[in-house]
């Protein structure tokens, strides 16, 4: 298995994806720039999943990408970064013939990176946000299903087990750090965060434990 990252020295945008990716049976798109702008991160996404799915289709490759439950709805396509997760599934569809989609809700980890980038000074802003946080962990492991063969939908879509709220989950991990502040989002797209917009549908798959048993070891 070879990692492809900045950190490896690997740019999407600007490097050799087909030099990259050559030789790989599967190759998984799991790729990420945080912004709340729409067009920087379509933009991105988009350059990504052409560079990306296109050289996974021209080597004969599968290609596995890593999206979000319910990115797609339309009431929520006023998070920029949504908008961005919606065209590239749209893109990865229209580049790769050999194609499987795997969408979570928000992990676990999110109620802390959220903190460190929404941080203002003393303070970080904590969006009303109401979810179903699944475990890395286990998201990791179906998209292992999926690289090897163990499941073959085109189409998979995985939730945690419990409904709760970000500002729960940022109040049980909070330590030492800039002070949560809860944060209404105005408009659609905020109704559409607090009414439960990104909750799964009946039926989604439940993987991994409770947010609660999670933190007890990682709090």
């Amino acid at each position: 298995m070879t990692q492809l990252s900045r950190t490896t020295g690997f740019d999407v945008l600007h490097d050799d994806a087909m030099a990259a990716v050559s030789g790989a049976d599967v190759v998984v798109e799991a790729t990420g720039r945080f912004t709340m702008s729409r067009r920087s991160a379509t933009r991105f996404f988009t350059a990504s999943t052409s560079a990306i799915g296109g050289a996974a289709a021209a080597t004969g490759a599968r290609h596995v990408l890593l999206s979000i439950v319910h990115c797609m709805r339309p009431e929520v396509q006023g998070y920029g970064y949504f908008a961005g997760k919606t065209a590239q599934e749209a893109t990865a569809r229209s580049v790769s013939p050999d194609l499987t989609i795997v969408r979570s809700t928000q992990w676990f980890e999110f109620a802390r990176q959220n903190l460190q980038r929404m941080h203002l000074g003393p303070v970080a802003l904590v969006p009303v946000m109401t979810i179903a946080p699944v475990a890395l962990d286990a998201v990791a492991e179906v998209i292992a299903d999926v690289v090897v063969g163990d499941r073959t939908a085109t189409e998979i879509d995985v939730a945690g087990p419990e409904t709760t709220t970000l500002w729960s989950m940022t109040t049980t991990l909070r330590g030492r750090g800039p002070a949560p502040v809860l944060l209404p989002i105005p408009g659609r797209t905020g109704r559409a965060f607090r009414d439960g917009a990104l909750l799964p549908a009946a039926g989604t798959e439940v993987v991994g434990p409770r947010f609660r048993d999670w933190a007890a070891g990682n709090g």
